[in-house]
């Protein structure tokens, strides 16, 4: 009888050996191959296919040298890596398939950049590239043929639309400022009298002025205060 219960007791535990507990293959993220792994973490790249390059046949991913920019995740971290900012001007290298306007579409130099969070855009400029990253190339007033009538009075209007049109698009949108205005970011002004832009678009007088002359930050008809003085009538 104590024989036949070893017996027994030896059948039962290798029994509880057999293929059927082995567990599956598991993907990057600890999954099954082909079972949803649950949302993926904002811009990170979808896992590679169950026996695509990286993977055996399995599916479980082999890591390798990670290849940037490439969508795929070769080092089984999870994700693709960046491709940096070769050019360091503070914007990432686009990737294939971003969205252009959003990242640096000419890793390569400085002088093209879109605007991202505060960092403006690179300036439109007349040089064959696209330097804002829009999709554009030299719409700039002064670069577009649409602008050329306006002679040396092209800061009147900041671009040519896709119809050729010289417009401030900060103005009306649909023409150029009037005559003796320029195109600013605020709207067709007049630089020679806005305190906001005094002499050219952006260039602000301070708390030692209190009005703008000529293109010239004053305190009254004097010129600004000292720093260490406020203007109010007068110094």
């Amino acid at each position: 009888m104590k024989r036949l219960a070893i017996t027994t007791t030896l059948l039962l535990a290798l029994g509880g050996c057999g293929d059927d507990d082995t567990p599956p293959p598991r993907g990057d993220a600890g999954f099954p191959p082909g079972s949803d792994a649950g949302p993926r973490p904002d811009g990170a790249p979808p896992l590679m296919d169950s026996g695509g390059p990286g993977r055996d046949s399995g599916g479980v991913c082999v890591p390798s040298v990670e290849i940037c920019g490439d969508r795929m995740d070769q080092n089984c971290d999870g994700r693709d890596t960046s491709c940096g900012d070769t050019d360091m001007d503070g914007v990432q290298a686009c990737r294939p398939g971003d969205d252009l306007t959003r990242c640096d579409c000419d890793d390569s130099t400085m002088a093209v950049r879109p605007p991202v969070g505060s960092l403006p855009g690179a300036q439109e400029a007349c040089d064959g590239m696209d330097n804002d990253c829009n999709g554009r190339i030299d719409e700039s007033a002064a670069c577009c043929e649409g602008c050329a009538s306006l002679g040396t009075a092209r800061d009147r209007a900041d671009l040519c639309t896709t119809e050729g049109v010289c417009v401030c698009s900060t103005g009306s949108g649909t023409e150029p400022c009037p005559v003796g205005q320029t195109c600013c970011s605020g709207g067709c002004v007049d630089v020679q009298t806005d305190i906001m832009n005094c002499g050219l678009c952006g260039a602000v007088c301070t708390n030692q002025s209190d009005n703008c002359a000529a293109g010239n930050c004053r305190c009254g008809s004097g010129p600004p205060c000292d720093l260490d003085r406020m203007c109010s009538g007068g110094c």
